[in-house]
């Protein structure tokens, strides 16, 4: 009766042996007798993966959060050239210690965030100034700090860089790199005054 195997063969595998077990297996046979330690094989499978899958969220989180800080200093910095607070040649201090005012998380931040401030008269037609505006160079894993000179009606770019550095070291071999660069750029059009 067909029925009647099924019915053993169920009953056998349901068993506290598995049914390969039962039958002796090929080689496999005396392993396949007791589950002792499937688990911590397990974990050996999983582990690196898991752990390199939390260690890319971390890293990403910590960058997204730097970037966003990055973002609203470039933007408070081009408000305050926008509106005429800075101006002139000399306030590449002033400026940067406005920008580390206001980004947190970066270490030794006049040290690490380059700035790059470009601008061009905007003559007659307004925007007209930035097709003679080019943006920064990246060297050595960063962007090159350059101040401007800045004056009323200048169509203005102001770019902030940051080499962050992977915080794990598990991330930075899997990336192949040491750091991330990190940039946010603004543009802007300076007040008549």
């Amino acid at each position: 009766m067909p029925g009647a195997r099924l019915g053993q063969a169920v009953a056998n595998w349901s068993g506290s042996r598995s049914l390969l077990a039962k039958t002796g297996g090929v080689a496999f046979g005396p392993f396949l007798k007791h589950c002792r330690g499937t688990a911590m094989a397990e974990f050996a499978l999983i582990a690196p993966v898991f752990l390199l899958t939390m260690s890319f969220i971390f890293e990403i989180g910590l960058a997204l959060f730097t970037q966003e800080n990055m973002d609203n200093a470039a933007r408070y910095a081009a408000r305050l050239i926008r509106i005429g607070t800075i101006t002139g040649s000399s306030y590449s201090s002033t400026l940067v210690s406005d920008i580390c005012g206001t980004i947190v998380l970066v270490p030794s931040c006049s040290a690490n965030i380059r700035v790059y401030v470009a601008a061009a008269a905007s003559g007659s037609t307004a925007g007209s100034g930035y097709s003679s505006i080019s943006t920064a160079t990246v060297t050595a894993g960063n962007i090159t700090s350059s101040y401007a000179t800045l004056a009323a009606n200048d169509d203005v770019i102001v770019e902030l860089g940051y080499s962050q550095p992977w915080v794990i070291g598990l991330v930075a071999r899997a990336v192949g790199g040491t750091n991330a660069l990190l940039l946010a750029t603004v543009a802007v059009q300076t007040e008549p005054y």
